[in-house]
């Protein structure tokens, strides 16, 4: 027995239909897109914005060539020569600052973001903080020639727009994907994120190296704008809900109203905070999101300096090589996620044992990887293969905690999403500036080891945490004064 609101009912077949979940999936990965393509696009220009010569000459140990084999005089072109726009003197501690910075306000819309997004609307707070962060990122290349203060308060700013769009798009998955699609559709949308780090690390390696625009300035007006226009798409075909969907079919919408998980994720429901708080799987949960929130930190904003200033690549390169391997990611979830709503569908395991199954490969892959590149050496085939192999398992999250917020609670998803992801953001402060410490002495590979060890640790120790704790079952404190929608519904025999 089913239940669908009266207004689909009488609704007449349609020839011609394109299921409404589909084109929210479509612009909620281009969303998700956007959000890291406008985050990560720094990590490249930020190369190409530094006076490497001069930073250099205030510090000898930082010239010293750990990998001397890797350069080829003859063919040597150097970061100052390849990219155009104006350089800056900014030591390693000041780069740490600059990348950091968009951390400093974004745990509190991350916490917060749930919450508007229950009071004002997810599809409203995902679409302007989108906006807000590609109109910030088209002002950045005016900042910096402000100075490194506005700079810094330019990227805070936009992590204050990017913080909401985690928790909120958590929101809409819990609302848009019925139970037996949820990996699916979660994975779908998310994997935005590794599609749009690769896309934003090429490109905006390639716009450094040209004229066009100024060089690395390019790298914020191209994809300020692809945010701008974004936008306009998601404010015209997103609805809010299902329901909302003004041309939503009947056979659709009763894919809403299948099973106990989906009834709730369309009811309203009181924010039980004492029980959160209190609750041991939602510990779990938080581990595990910060594990794997540590290691993008790392892998994200400082893997190009590592390329670029230990093995000596270029910046185009540096761009190039950090970026494409994260197709792998995208393939990794999308392929994982088919195999995890199958293994739940068949009834073959619980939903919380392939949630931890998923994470593990997830976590435990990535610190293995990472503890194999730093035996590596200088041996430039061995190390991206393994970054390879290490983003590829990293796309198993999308079926591990990245949904488990919605297994737990589908009408809350974006407040759940929302809590830990504020907690785990506060690693984007930390790891920047644990590289920048590691490295203020020298750019060598032995100091990058240190840092690819402390990932490593925390990758093993916060899977081990989730395994232990984590649960993907509908909690009990979904049941505290829970009101269905003011819908009038009528009863459809399947």
């Amino acid at each position: 027995m089913t239940k669908t609101p009266v207004h689909y009912s009488s609704e007449k077949s349609r020839k011609y239909y394109v299921p409404k979940r589909v084109i929210f999936v479509i612009l909620g990965f281009f969303g998700i897109f956007n959000v890291y393509a406008l985050r990560v696009n720094l990590s490249v220009a930020m190369v190409a914005m530094v006076n490497n010569t001069g930073t250099e000459s205030k510090n000898t140990s930082y010239a010293e060539d750990s990998c001397p084999d890797l350069r080829k005089e003859d063919n040597e072109v150097t970061v100052a020569q390849q990219s155009k726009g104006e350089q800056f003197n900014w030591d390693a501690k000041t780069q740490g600052m600059v990348m950091s910075s968009f951390f400093y306000a974004y745990f509190v819309t991350v916490l917060t973001g749930g919450y508007l997004a229950k009071k004002f609307g997810a599809k409203k707070i995902f679409g302007y903080g989108v906006l807000l962060t590609s109109v910030l990122t088209l002002l950045t290349p005016v900042a910096v020639r402000w100075g490194i203060v506005p700079f810094i308060i330019v990227r805070a700013l936009e992590g204050v727009g990017e913080g909401l769009s985690y928790p909120v798009m958590n929101t809409m998955v819990g609302r848009w994907a019925p139970k037996l699609e949820r990996s699916r559709i979660s994975a779908a949308i998310f994997s935005g994120s590794p599609i749009g780090t690769v896309v934003s690390l090429s490109v905006s390696g390639w716009l450094c190296g040209l004229n066009f625009l100024g060089g690395w300035p390019a790298a914020f007006y191209v994809f300020g704008i692809i945010g701008c226009i974004w936008w306009v798409f998601w404010i015209i075909f997103i609805s809010e809900t299902p329901e909302e969907h003004p041309s939503i079919s009947e056979e659709e919408i009763s894919l809403y109203y299948q099973t106990e998980d989906d009834k709730v994720a369309h009811t309203s429901v009181d924010i039980p905070w004492k029980k959160i708080f209190t609750s041991v799987p939602m510990l779990g949960l938080l581990f595990g999101h910060i594990g794997s929130y540590f290691g993008l930190s790392v892998l994200m904003t400082e893997i190009p300096a590592y390329l670029n200033s230990v093995l000596h690549f270029s910046v185009e390169a540096s761009g190039l090589i950090t970026g494409l391997p994260n197709i792998l990611e995208a393939v990794g979830g999308t392929s994982s996620s088919f195999i995890a709503d199958k293994l739940i569908s068949s009834g073959k395991l619980k939903v919380t044992t392939v949630r931890k199954i998923f994470n593990s490969i997830a976590l435990y892959g990535s610190g293995i990887c990472m503890l194999g590149i730093t035996a590596c050496g200088c041996n430039p085939a061995l190390i991206i293969t393994l970054y390879s192999i290490l983003l590829y398992v990293n796309g198993f999250k999308y079926s591990g905690f990245n949904v488990t917020h919605v297994d737990m609670s589908p009408p809350l998803a974006g407040i759940l999403f929302g809590l830990t992801n504020s907690i785990a953001s506060l690693s984007g402060v930390v790891a920047p500036n644990m590289v920048g410490a590691f490295t203020q002495s020298g750019n060598t590979r032995e100091n990058w080891n240190k840092v690819f060890y402390v990932t490593a640790g925390v990758y093993f120790v916060t899977a081990t945490v989730y395994d232990l704790f984590a649960s993907a079952e509908l909690q009990k404190w979904n049941t505290n004064k829970i009101s269905e929608k003011k819908t009038n519904i009528v009863e459809l025999k399947s």
